[in-house]
């Protein structure tokens, strides 16, 4: 956890003194740094922050707010956010609201869904990010609402598939993260009732497929 919280800092304040230290005034160094700077403040920002959630986790102070949720608002909401700030990286994020004009009103916590698309947005990125793709698509079943974003990285092995989403658990992957971001995800999604399916892509194309089924309570 102090590595996870270091990195970002010790980047943030050296890209603060590599600025200020410089007379040249160069504004492709400016909006470099400026950018870096605030790509690893999010990162602090989303570790901090499952840090808190995981916290009332353990203590039993994590609660709902439970209200009238417009989830396709609330999902575009995540999902355009962050299609700005992949582009950077050279990431695309297409978006497939399946043609529905209206969605079904859910009752839920808007704050912590919300958190729970970001962080699965943010993890399709940093692990799938080499595909340079992310897709995401709001869809509606038999009295669900199924959320998807998949990415077209190397995918899960299949043997840690099972334990992805246990608190602290990593597996294999080298990528930077806390391993509670997906049990605070699970957590938030059980708690709506609902389910947090994660599975490798079944067609050529690979990459890891992600689903949050919400109940629409009809």
């Amino acid at each position: 956890v102090s590595h996870e919280l270091r990195t970002p800092l010790t980047a943030i304040n050296g890209w603060g003194e590599t600025l200020l230290g410089d007379t040249s005034n160069d504004p492709v160094q400016l909006r470099r740094g400026v950018g870096i700077s605030l790509k690893e403040s999010r990162r602090l920002t989303n570790r901090v922050e499952e840090l808190l959630q995981f916290s009332r986790m353990q203590d039993g102070r994590f609660t709902l707010e439970v209200e009238p949720v417009d989830i396709q608002a609330e999902f575009e909401d995540a999902v355009f956010t962050y299609k700005e700030l992949f582009a950077q990286d050279g990431i695309e994020v297409r978006y497939d609201d399946g043609g529905l004009e209206e969605f079904p009103i859910i009752e839920g916590d808007p704050e912590r869904l919300k958190q729970v698309f970001c962080n699965l947005l943010d993890n399709a990125a940093k692990h799938g990010g080499s595909g340079g793709q992310i897709d995401a698509a709001i869809g509606v079943g038999p009295e669900t609402v199924v959320l998807t974003i998949r990415d077209y990285g190397p995918g899960i092995p299949d043997a840690e598939l099972p334990y992805i989403k246990q608190k602290f658990y990593k597996g294999s992957s080298k990528a930077r993260g806390s391993g509670i971001g997906l049990a605070v995800c699970e957590e938030i999604v059980s708690r709506h009732n609902g389910e947090l399916i994660i599975s490798n892509a079944e067609d050529e194309a690979g990459g890891c497929v992600v689903e949050v089924r919400l109940p629409t309570g009809t």
